[in-house]
């Protein structure tokens, strides 16, 4: 498709050139430089690859992409909204013989000012982490561990893109640009790593505590299902069976108390925080408990 690239926006006649653009067919002599693009709208997308370009074509292969649909993920590119993706730097391109090296650099610095919107998806990242851990958000753990895991991912296929250009290619401008994407992404990655690390380590004391939250509920379910049997026991409750409404609050008050007392300690000692919702399921399995108490007692055979 012929397409004016790098044209700026409001294209200006004396920024871009008109060139032929395609995907996928890599049969150009040019030279390859990355393409790094992250896409706008309402599914965004990472594309990494490289574009070789003789001045008059420009070809753009795309080695991998990634969609944030459902969580960022690897998926095929259809190569829509390729007119977008070459639109900016802004550039003046020569007729001469330094036109090849223009357009090169061109697509090359798009390429490094596309880092900051990498940053800006690790920022968000990072801001999903933050909320797990003040529980602001229902977010899956292994959700957000492997999005960082696609993440890191990507960065690094851009990186050791940048790094196989700066082997091949020796003009001035895109060797400087891919140098700085080098160091950029290197710093990106690091600092990806770096979370999935602290994620990582959230994930072992969120099941161990996990676990001890296990446990509180089993003493909770031992005091519900024990108190009731040592008070019974201990005055004995043949001389309220079968139960009549003078006896059974004198009989289940001090269960009651018991278990509201046992359950309190159990949620103040609880892990994590404890909610007003809580309170009320301990409360209604306490009245549950007693109702099948007060039921079997008003049921019992004289």
């Amino acid at each position: 498709m012929d397409l004016r690239v790098l044209a700026g926006d409001p294209a200006n006649p004396d920024l871009g050139a008109d060139v032929t653009v395609s995907v996928g067919r890599d049969d150009l002599d040019g030279y390859a430089v990355p393409f790094v693009r992250v896409t706008k709208g309402e599914v965004r997308r990472i594309l990494v690859g490289h574009a070789r370009t003789d001045g008059h074509h420009i070809d753009v292969v795309a080695r991998a992409a990634w969609s944030e649909n459902g969580g960022w993920h690897r998926e095929s590119w259809p190569g829509d909204d390729l007119s977008e993706l070459l639109k900016h730097p802004a550039h003046p391109i020569p007729d001469d013989g330094t036109r090849v090296e223009v357009v090169s650099k061109a697509i090359a610095e798009g390429s490094r000012n596309t880092v900051a919107d990498l940053r800006g998806l690790r920022y968000e990242m990072e801001r999903q982490v933050a909320d797990l851990l003040a529980q602001r958000r229902n977010t899956a753990l292994r959700m957000v561990m492997a999005q960082l895991v696609e993440l890191s991912i990507a960065f690094s296929r851009a990186r050791d893109q940048a790094r196989e250009t700066l082997r091949e290619v020796r003009i001035p401008g895109v060797v400087r640009h891919c140098e700085a994407m080098d160091v950029e992404l290197g710093d990106e990655v690091t600092r990806l790593q770096s979370l999935l690390s602290s994620v990582s380590t959230f994930a072992v004391a969120q099941e161990g505590e996990a676990q001890q939250r296990f446990n509180m509920l089993a003493a909770a379910a031992a005091a519900g299902l024990g108190l009731p049997a040592l008070i019974l026991s201990l005055y004995g409750a043949d001389a309220y069976l079968p139960f009549t409404w003078d006896k059974a609050w004198r009989a289940l008050g001090p269960i009651a108390f018991a278990l509201t007392l046992a359950a309190g300690i159990i949620l103040r000692r609880m892990p994590g925080r404890t909610t007003s919702k809580h309170y009320l399921a301990a409360l209604g399995l306490i009245a549950g408990l007693i109702g099948v108490l007060l039921i079997a007692g008003f049921l019992a055979p004289g």
